[in-house]
């Protein structure tokens, strides 16, 4: 049997001899690269991406699985229980089937603490603490990729009226368990910044309040205490991208439930960080932070913060951080001269589209991509008509551009490209004599010496060398 096991989580992971030498309790970035899960690297999971590896685990003695139900449309939804000690800590994931990257830490967590090598780290908490993990709340959302479950009900807005079998599911898992801490995972938008920074809040925390006065009860003075830890840690892994999530009492919502309920519950909201479209950044600090708050939990170690830590972490600003920031754009309307800065909404998943959000003077805001058109002047797009047969090589783009043409119209079929390079064809809604809100944001910029760049659905191209400026991707 132990063989069999060996052998069959062999197939989730690697380990090399340097990892292990690793000291046991404790999870550098370096060490969670040989534990995390392959294959979960992408937008969003749905239960088939994590199938496989829940039944890959059940043959770990080490963790005990139940089938807690069934979500609306009949996919299971799996409990694991792992140890054995009286403080008991519930976490869950992906309530909101589109908010993923919590579930995929989870996997990891199972990786880390099933590897032979945190024996030693297992031996300090396995008879202090007992930990249930819910992975995927909302298979069905996750399917559908949606926030909501296939009722169409928001199943964190489900807590009290209950009305889905998910949220039902869930609330009978806490009151059966009776928890001691309650670990909330979500995804949270990519716009929000870090207090008044620059900075993505990669990673944003919050003890929810209870009532409208948002008191501090001793269950939540101690969620705030183990927070503090999880801040200690952000300062060390990725200073300045830690935030805290809006604390007004939400009536309506589970992590607000379970701490009226006496559960320290601990949100733990997964964000962007630059160059990271899939939230792998946020996806290991979610491993780390679940390994560090096990260790806190079980030694009892976060007791000794004070609540200033939890105080001192600054609120999310709404709105804070942009896609693409284009600064110092030259512009003119009717002989009045500005240089404006302009935010680009970039929505790819949906119509694949890149929008012009605002224009002015945006220097209070961070930006995913940030570029510097200084000295370059508005010119509005112009397009190139297909009325026969064209192949496009990257020569030939980069001529057009430069000729002054920034899209194409006509018959799509007739256009072949082979530059490698975006082409945007038959485009509605384009800005007109200048940049305009909500309109798209294809058009070209010149200077003196003529066209230099062109702005090609959200993406800027020099057309001298040919080279994108901000890649979508990256």
């Amino acid at each position: 049997m132990q063989h069999a096991l060996r052998w069959l989580l062999a197939g989730l992971f690697s380990l090399t001899t340097a990892v292990q030498a690793m000291t046991a309790g404790s999870l550098s970035a370096d060490y969670y690269q040989q534990i995390k899960q392959t294959g979960l690297d992408k937008p969003q999971l749905t239960h088939s991406d994590i199938a496989p590896l829940l039944q890959l685990h059940q043959h770990n003695p080490l963790f005990r699985f139940k089938q807690l139900g069934q979500s609306a449309l009949g996919t299971p939804i799996w409990q694991i229980d792992i140890g054995t000690g009286p403080v008991k800590v519930l976490a869950w994931s992906q309530m909101h089937g589109d908010e993923a990257t919590a579930t995929a830490a989870l996997m990891d967590l199972l990786n880390f603490i099933s590897a032979d090598q945190q024996q030693p780290w297992r031996d300090n908490w396995l008879n202090k603490v007992t930990l249930r993990l819910i992975p995927m709340v909302n298979p069905d959302g996750a399917a559908a990729n949606t926030r909501f479950n296939s009722m169409g009900i928001d199943i964190n807005r489900d807590a009290k009226a209950l009305q889905s079998p998910e949220g039902r599911l869930l609330m009978q898992a806490a009151k059966d368990f009776k928890p001691d801490f309650g670990l909330n995972l979500h995804d949270q938008n990519r716009f929000y910044a870090a207090g008044d920074s620059n900075k993505q809040t990669t990673i944003s925390l919050l003890a929810p309040a209870f009532n409208d006065a948002k008191d501090i009860d001793a269950a939540r003075k101690k969620a705030m205490q183990l927070i503090g830890d999880m801040a200690d840690l952000m300062a060390e892994q990725l200073p300045g991208y830690l935030g805290k999530y809006d604390d007004t009492f939400s009536w309506r919502s589970f992590g607000d439930t379970f701490a009226g309920m006496g559960i320290s519950t601990v949100l733990i909201e997964s964000g962007g960080h630059p160059k990271d479209d899939n939230r792998q950044v946020a996806r290991r600090l979610n491993t780390q932070l679940l390994v560090m708050s096990i260790e806190s939990i079980g030694s009892g170690a976060y007791q000794q913060q004070s609540l200033s830590a939890y105080q001192a972490i600054p609120f999310n600003r709404d709105g804070g951080i942009k896609d693409v920031l284009l600064s110092h754009l030259n512009i003119n309307v009717n002989g009045h001269n500005a240089k404006v800065d302009l935010a680009l909404d970039l929505d790819l998943e949906a119509d694949k589209i890149a929008r012009i959000r605002d224009i002015g003077d945006l220097s209070i805001y961070g930006a995913y991509h940030q570029l510097d058109v200084a000295g370059l002047s508005y010119q509005a797009p112009k397009a190139y008509r297909l009325t026969k047969a064209l192949t496009l090589d990257k020569a030939a783009y980069l001529t057009l551009l430069r000729d002054g043409y920034s899209h194409f119209s006509g018959d799509a079929a007739l256009l072949t490209n082979n530059s490698g390079l975006p082409v945007v064809i038959n485009p509605k809604g384009l800005t007109g004599k200048t940049p305009q809100r909500y309109r798209l944001a294809t058009f070209l910029l010149r200077n003196e010496q003529g066209v230099q760049r062109a702005l090609l659905n959200g993406q800027l191209l020099d057309v001298s060398s040919g080279k994108l400026l901000n890649p979508l991707g990256t």
